[in-house]
């Protein structure tokens, strides 16, 4: 075998398919990666050096180093009539009379100061009021119970079910919930079992009246597997259709805990559309306002790219091992270990954790009705996922 030809590396990067001579062209590959790798890393230790000796340059850097992610560049859809405006209205020509007029004798600072502030606040209030009619202008009839104090929710499955463990694991889910599982004598459709829950006839064992439920949801599987989840604000509506997916028992969760019977905290996070807040007020209307506290326990619907994880979990506290660092530790050089920082509270022995409680899943909103088995008053489509940067919730 004849000694390889040697090639610069300076050359175009094309000339790889020049080559005829496979070996050849393998050797010439490899020098191109060992030199583009080399100067990378030169770069990267300058860098380093010279972010060492000026801090200034690293805070620079990463102010411009943005990730371009699908939510920083998302697309929001343009608003209805009635709905947030897109500017501020413009005052009328007296109003920027006196205006100008206010703006002339002011001298001082500090008056514009709270000026600005005043003007802030009165924004604000204008967008939220703005954002309200334009989910009544969007979803007329999608007022969900959201001033209910105590709910009482009503957990079914659908027909011939097979599932019935996941079902009873959201009665310790959802205070104040009952799992009655769905007979296969009494054929009822789930508008029958609304009206039923809704008005219920029969007295309790101490003579009283029921008290009605507020919402049912009906679990639906297959093949022994739980699919979908369908939430009906009793009495008349409206329903949601969830597609239900990566269901985890708290059993196969490492490291799980035991709930108890305490009311949780609701973390409602990243709902924005106006679809997204009228399901977010469904979530909130199905706990309690005032949760207790001293359970330690937090429910999480974490709302991304219209994909609504759900997690349960409870606060731990423990000690500070001797290997930890303290509370504080480099806060002053922004987060950087070994730096010139903070050295942290040494006077702190515990540390907060976090111990997941269990079931996990994953929700996608698949339809809105506007009753309980009526028109249609949003459903998803394949078509709306062409732009990966627009969103529905």
């Amino acid at each position: 075998m004849g000694k390889i030809k040697k090639t610069s590396t300076s050359q175009s990067s094309s000339k790889t398919f020049t080559i005829p001579n496979k070996l050849h062209r393998q050797a010439h590959n490899a020098r191109v990666k060992s030199v583009v790798e080399s100067a990378k890393r030169k770069e990267r230790f300058q860098r380093k050096k010279d972010e060492d000796r000026d801090p200034a340059l690293r805070e620079e850097r990463l102010k411009k180093n943005i990730p371009a992610t699908l939510e920083r560049k998302r697309v929001w859809d343009e608003r209805v009539e009635g709905g947030i405006p897109n500017r501020i209205e413009k005052p009328s020509a007296q109003e920027e009379e006196g205006a100008g007029k206010r703006q002339k004798t002011q001298a001082d600072g500090k008056e514009e100061a709270e000026e600005a502030e005043l003007l802030a606040a009165h924004e604000k209030a204008q967008a939220e009021k703005a954002e309200e009619e334009e989910t009544i202008a969007l979803f007329p009839t999608l007022e969900t119970q959201a001033s209910i104090s105590a709910p009482k929710i009503l957990i079914t499955t659908s027909r011939n079910c097979h599932i019935h463990e996941p079902a009873e694991q959201l009665t310790q889910l959802f205070p104040n919930s009952t799992y009655i599982p769905r007979g296969r004598e009494h054929k009822f459709s789930i508008k029958e079992i609304s009206a039923f829950a809704s008005n219920p006839t029969a007295a309790t064992s101490s003579g009283h009246p029921r008290e009605p439920y507020t919402h049912l949801i009906v679990v639906n599987e297959d093949r022994k597997i739980i699919n979908a989840l369908t939430i009906v604000v009793l009495p008349a509506g409206p329903t949601f259709h969830f597609s239900l997916t990566n269901y985890l028992p708290p059993k196969r969760i490492s490291g799980h805990g035991k709930p108890t019977g305490h009311v949780p905290e609701l973390i409602l996070n990243n709902f924005l559309t106006p679809l997204g807040k009228v399901t977010s007020s469904l979530f909130q209307s199905m706990f309690p306002r005032q949760p207790e506290i001293r359970g330690r326990q937090v429910v999480t619907l974490h709302n991304q790219r219209d994909y609504i994880f759900f997690r349960r979990h409870r606060y731990v506290f423990r000690e500070r091992r001797e290997t930890e660092k303290p509370v504080g530790y480099g806060l002053e050089d922004g987060g950087k270990d070994g730096g010139n920082g903070s050295k942290g509270d040494e006077s702190i022995p515990i540390r907060v954790g976090l111990q997941e409680l269990g079931p996990q899943f994953t929700l996608k909103l698949r339809r809105v009705e506007r009753g309980i088995k009526e028109g249609v008053e949003w459903e998803w489509k394949g078509e709306m996922e062409k732009d990966r940067k627009r969103f529905q919730l």
